[in-house]
């Protein structure tokens, strides 16, 4: 009876699980660039947190100018803000869904 209880539960759970997996595929063709922009910007911080983690690491840094732009912090935020502002045409180019409108 244990037994029988276990797989009953296992059951369920799995058809629980691909009854949900079919209402998010069936939400994807629906929403299409909807879902997936709302996917694209939930994952945004996380992907500024990863292009910034190698300047958190950096114990140490060097900037070395030729006098025609900006030095120091803001130069760094400017970096990590210049590849966050490539994103979107990133994206775009990856999925054909343009994140910008």
């Amino acid at each position: 009876m244990r037994g029988e209880a276990e797989a009953f539960a296992l059951e369920a759970k799995g058809r629980a699980e691909a009854e949900q997996m079919a209402k998010k595929a069936e939400a994807f063709k629906e929403y299409k660039e909807g879902a997936m922009v709302d996917m694209l910007l939930e994952k945004l911080p996380l992907m500024a947190e990863e292009i910034s983690k190698p300047l958190c690491a950096a114990q140490k840094v060097t900037m070395v100018s030729s006098g025609g732009s900006e030095v120091g912090a803001g130069k760094l935020i400017g970096e990590v803000l210049d590849i966050m502002t490539r994103l979107p045409s990133t994206v775009e180019k990856l999925t054909g869904v343009n994140i910008s409108q």
